[in-house]
C-alpha cells in the first residue's frame, strides 16, 4: 500500500511569462493505492478532498504502471480500460495507449454520418528508464486531435506533457511498525488513522460537476429575446439566423421543460415560432421533447404549420432517443384527421428510426420492431395507392433492411403504377450495401429487363442506378452495357443509361476500375452501344473543391419517346473518397403530358392520366411530394396560380455537425470537446407560364448558410481555459430554366448560377485562472473568397441557350 503525498504544486501560464500560483489545495490530502508488480490496485481518497486535486493524483500514480515483460495488455489507468503495448530495448520501457474507453460517458454523442461527423484522434506513449525495476526517469506525452470530416483546417489540439525523475530514495521507520499484513489490513489501518473520511474510489479521473452561473447557463426566454431579430422567417437561410440557432439551441439544452416553454410561448417568440421549433427538435433532450409535445396540438385540420415544421425538424436529429421515437409512433399509430400531418409523421418516423438504428444495439430495442410491425400491418390495410405510397416512403426513409421482401413485393405486384414502381426502387436507396443480397440484385436485374413484368422507363432507370451504386460486379455492368444496345425501341433509356454509368463511374472508383476494364473489350467498346440517338442527359460536375470533400451537381433528365420530358432531377452532394453523401435532390416529374400538348401519345406512359409533380430529398431524407397538377383540368388551374414572384416553398434549420466527447488526459485533467454545426436553407421559386406565346420562364433559389462552432475546453475549480473555432459562410444558387414550346421541337435553356461567396474562420483563446484578477484572450480571424461563376451543364443546353436567349 502506498502513500502518494504532493509536497508542491504550482499553476503558471503559457502566455504570460511570470504569472504563477501556487496550488495549495493539491498538498492537504494524501492518496493512498495498492500497488503490486507494476499495476495500480484499489485506490483510496480522502472524501473531502476535490475532484480536480484527486484527479490530478490519480494521474501521477498512473505514471507508475509500466510492465517489464514486452506484449500486448489491457490496462486501467487514470484515462480509462486502454489497450497497452510495451516495447523493450535494455533499461528502456516504450509504452503506448490506444482506444482508451473511460468508464464516464453520459452526455457524450456524435454524428455518426461519416460526411458531417468529427474525427478524434489520440496518441499515447511514455517511455521509461529503469535500474533494478525501480523507475528512476519517465517521459510521457498525450495528444488529441479534434477536426470537421468536410474542413480538417477547423480543428483544436491539446497536449498534455508529463515528466518523472527519481531524486532520492529514503528509509521509512514507520513501516516497521505498521501492524497490517496485507491490503485489507492496510486499507482499514488508513482510515483508522485518518482525521477524516477515507473512501475507495476509481482509478479513471471523473469529470467535475459545473455548476450553472448567469454566464454558462442563459434562460431561454432572455436569449429569445436577445436574437429574436436574428431569428425572422426573412433571415433564414442566412449566416445571421444560424449564429442564433446555435445560441439558442445550447440555452435549451440547459434548460428543463419548463423554461423551454415560457420561451416558446413569450411574446418575443409569435414571429419567430417555426424557427423555435426547428431549435426545439435539434436540442433532443426529454425536456425539449416533452415541451414540444405539449404545446402542438396534432389532431387539427387547420393551422397546420407548427406541426408540420416541427416534424420536418425532427427528421434530422441527429442523435434520436428512444422517448422521439415513441412519441412519433404514437402519433403514426392514431388515426389523424390530417393527411398532410399523417404524411409527415410517416416520413419523420421513417428519418428519425434510420439515425436510431446508426447505433446496432439502438436497432435492436423494441420501439423499432414495433414501427416494423406497424407500417407493415398499415400498409396491408391499403385500398388506394396514395396510401400505399405514404408507407412506402416512410420505409425508403428508415433504409430497414427487414423491408426489402415487402418494397421487392410491391414493385413486383401488376397492379402497381409506374409511380408506385418508382418510389418502391427507391425506397431500397438507403439499405446498407452489405444487406442487399445476390438474390436483390438479380430482382433489380429482372426489372431492369423487364422479365417477369413490364416496367415504365423511370422505374427501370431508377433500379439500373440503384445496381450502379451497389458496386456491381463485372457481369452485371456489362449486361446492362449490352442491353444498350439490344433495346433500340427505348432509345431515351439506353440513352440515360450509359450517360447515368459514365457520370456515376466519375466519383466511384470501383465501378471505373470494372468500367475500364470492359470496355478492353470491342464487343462494349464500339458504335453500336455508345451512339444512342436519344436527348436524354445525365451529367454532374464540381460545384466547390476542397483539399478535404467536393461539392458536385447533377443535372439528369430523361425524355420519353414522344421527346417530351418525363422526369428531370437536379442534386447537390458532398463526395470524400468513395463516400457521396446526398445534400439536396429535387426532381420534376411527368406523364401523359402528350396529349395537352398536341403530340403523339407516349407509348410507355399507358392511359395515365397526365400529371406533374415535384419530389425534394435533402439529406437522401424524402419529403412530402407536391403535385403540380392532375388532368387538363389540373394543368389550367397551376398555369393561372403560378406565382410570378418568388414564393417559400422551405425553410429550416438543422443540424449537420452535433458532437459531445470528453477526452480523459494522462495527467488526471478532462478536457470538453464539443462541435456544432448547423445549415439554414431557404428555397424559393416563381415560374411565369404564357399559353399565347406558349413559352415559361422559372427561378428557383437555393439560398443557405452553414455556421460551424466547436472547441475544446477545461472547466474546473482551479481555472478555465478553452480554444474555440467558428467558421461561417452564406450563398445561394439560382436555377432558371426557360422553355419554348410554340413549334416542335421544343426548346429549353437552363441556366445555373452562383454569386461570390465569403469563407470566414475565426479561432478565439481564453484563459482564467481562479486566483489569477486578470485573463488572457486572443483572437485570429481570417476570410477568403470564391469568386461567382456560372456552371457549364452540358453542350446541348449551351447551344439550345444561344438560340433561345438570342430571341430575347
Amino acid at each position: 500500500m502506498v502513500r502518494l503525498q504532493v509536497s508542491q504544486a504550482a499553476l503558471t501560464s503559457l502566455h504570460r511569462g511570470g504569472m504563477e500560483g501556487q496550488l495549495l489545495d493539491m498538498v492537504k490530502f494524501p492518496l493512498y493505492f495498492e500497488y503490486m508488480d507494476g499495476v495500480v490496485g484499489r485506490v483510496f481518497a480522502i472524501e473531502n478532498d476535490s475532484v480536480f486535486c484527486t484527479n490530478i493524483k490519480k494521474g501521477l500514480i498512473s505514471m507508475f504502471q509500466v510492465q517489464s515483460e514486452p506484449g500486448e495488455r489491457s490496462e486501467l489507468d487514470v484515462s480509462g480500460e486502454c489497450k497497452t503495448i510495451y516495447q523493450i530495448s535494455g533499461p528502456t520501457i516504450i509504452k503506448q495507449k490506444l482506444d482508451c474507453e473511460n468508464l464516464e460517458i453520459a452526455g457524450q454523442h456524435t454524428n455518426k454520418n461519416e460526411v458531417f461527423g468529427v474525427s478524434s484522434s489520440s496518441s499515447r506513449t511514455w517511455t521509461y528508464q529503469l535500474e533494478n525495476d525501480v523507475v528512476h526517469s519517465m517521459m510521457g506525452s498525450n495528444r488529441h486531435l479534434a477536426s470537421i470530416n468536410i474542413k480538417s483546417t477547423l480543428n483544436a489540439r491539446v497536449l498534455a506533457v508529463q515528466k518523472l525523475t527519481l531524486l532520492s530514495v529514503e528509509p521509512s521507520a514507520e513501516t516497521d511498525k505498521l501492524p497490517v499484513t496485507d491490503f485489507e489490513a492496510a486499507a482499514q489501518f488508513i482510515k483508522d488513522g485518518s482525521n477524516y473520511p477515507v473512501v475507495e474510489t476509481l482509478l479513471p479521473s471523473a469529470p467535475e460537476i459545473q455548476h450553472c452561473t448567469s454566464k454558462t447557463c442563459q434562460k431561454p426566454y432572455d436569449v429569445v429575446t436577445k436574437v429574436k431579430d436574428s431569428l425572422v422567417s426573412e433571415k433564414v437561410g442566412t449566416a445571421e439566423s444560424g449564429k442564433a440557432f446555435l445560441e439558442l439551441l445550447k440555452s435549451f439544452r440547459t434548460s428543463g421543460k419548463d423554461r423551454i416553454s415560457e420561451a416558446m410561448t413569450s411574446g418575443d417568440s409569435a414571429y419567430i415560432v417555426p424557427q423555435l421549433l426547428d431549435i426545439g427538435a435539434a436540442t433532443q433532450t426529454p425536456a425539449a421533447q416533452a415541451a414540444m409535445m405539449e404545446l402542438l396540438n396534432f389532431e387539427e385540420t387547420k393551422n397546420l404549420v407548427y406541426p408540420l415544421r416541427y416534424l420536418l425538424a425532427a427528421a434530422y436529429t441527429t442523435h434520436p432517443g428512444e422517448y422521439l421515437v415513441k412519441d412519433l409512433l404514437k402519433l403514426f399509430k392514431k388515426n389523424l384527421p390530417s393527411p398532410e400531418v399523417k404524411e409527415a409523421v410517416a416520413l419523420a418516423l421513417g428519418a428519425v428510426i434510420f439515425n436510431f438504428c446508426q447505433d446496432p444495439e439502438q436497432c435492436q430495442f423494441e420501439v423499432v420492431k414495433d414501427y416494423q410491425k406497424s407500417i407493415i400491418d398499415l400498409y396491408s390495410k391499403c385500398s388506394d395507392e396514395k396510401c400505399r405510397l405514404l408507407y412506402v416512403r416512410s420505409m425508403g426513409n428508415s433504409g430497414l433492411p427487414d423491408f426489402k421482401e415487402k418494397i421487392f413485393e410491391t414493385i413486383a405486384n401488376k397492379d402497381s403504377s409506374s409511380m408506385l414502381g418508382f418510389t418502391s426502387v427507391q425506397a431500397l436507396r438507403r439499405i446498407p450495401p452489405q444487406y442487399m443480397e445476390e438474390k436483390d440484385i438479380k430482382s433489380l436485374l429482372k426489372i431492369y429487363h423487364q422479365t417477369e413484368r413490364t416496367y415504365d422507363t423511370s422505374v427501370r432507370a431508377v433500379a439500373a442506378e440503384l445496381l450502379l451504386k451497389l458496386t456491381p460486379s463485372t457481369a452485371v455492368v456489362r449486361n446492362l452495357l449490352l442491353a444498350a444496345q439490344g433495346d433500340q425501341v427505348n432509345f431515351e433509356l439506353s440513352t440515360f443509361l450509359l450517360r447515368k454509368i459514365v457520370d456515376i463511374a466519375k466519383y466511384n472508383s470501383e465501378l471505373r476500375n470494372t468500367t475500364k476494364d470492359i470496355l478492353r473489350d470491342i464487343a462494349i467498346n464500339n458504335y453500336n452501344i455508345w451512339a444512342q440517338k436519344g436527348k436524354s442527359s445525365a451529367f454532374s460536375s464540381l460545384l466547390a473543391e476542397t483539399q478535404d470533400v467536393n461539392a458536385i451537381y447533377g443535372l439528369y433528365m430523361e425524355m420519353a419517346r414522344s421527346k417530351v420530358m418525363k422526369k428531370s432531377a437536379m442534386d447537390v452532394s458532398i463526395v470524400k473518397k468513395d463516400t457521396v453523401q446526398n445534400l439536396l435532390s429535387f426532381g420534376i416529374y411527368a406523364s401523359g403530358l402528350e396529349s395537352l400538348l398536341g403530340e403523339e401519345p407516349d407509348p410507355d406512359a399507358g392511359d395515365e392520366e397526365a400529371t406533374a409533380g415535384l419530389g425534394l430529398k435533402i439529406l437522401d431524407v424524402a419529403l412530402p411530394s407536391v403535385e403540380f397538377f392532375r388532368g387538363s383540368g389540373g394543368l389550367m388551374s397551376a398555369v393561372w396560380n403560378a406565382p410570378s414572384d418568388p414564393v417559400t416553398a422551405l425553410q429550416m434549420s438543422f443540424l449537420l455537425q452535433d458532437h459531445s466527447e470528453k477526452y480523459h488526459l494522462a495527467n488526471g485533467l478532462v478536457i470538453d470537446l464539443q462541435v456544432l454545426g448547423v445549415a439554414s436553407i431557404d428555397l424559393t421559386g416563381m415560374v411565369s407560364i404564357s399559353l399565347w406565346n406558349r413559352n415559361s420562364e422559372s427561378l428557383i433559389r437555393n439560398s443557405g448558410a452553414i455556421v460551424i462552432e466547436g472547441g475544446m475546453r477545461l472547466a474546473s475549480e482551479m481555472g478555465r481555459a478553452e480554444v474555440v473555432f467558428t467558421a461561417e459562410s452564406e450563398a445561394f444558387i439560382d436555377f432558371e430554366t426557360d422553355v419554348d414550346f410554340y413549334e416542335s421541337p421544343f426548346k429549353m435553356c437552363m441556366q445555373m448560377k452562383r454569386p461570390k461567396v465569403a469563407f470566414k474562420h475565426t479561432v478565439d483563446k481564453y484563459e482564467k485562472a481562479t486566483r489569477f484578477d486578470r485573463c488572457f484572450k486572443s483572437k485570429v480571424s481570417k476570410i477568403s473568397y470564391i469568386d461567382g461563376l456560372s456552371y457549364f451543364l452540358s453542350q446541348k443546353n449551351s447551344e439550345e441557350c444561344k438560340v433561345l436567349l438570342a430571341k430575347k
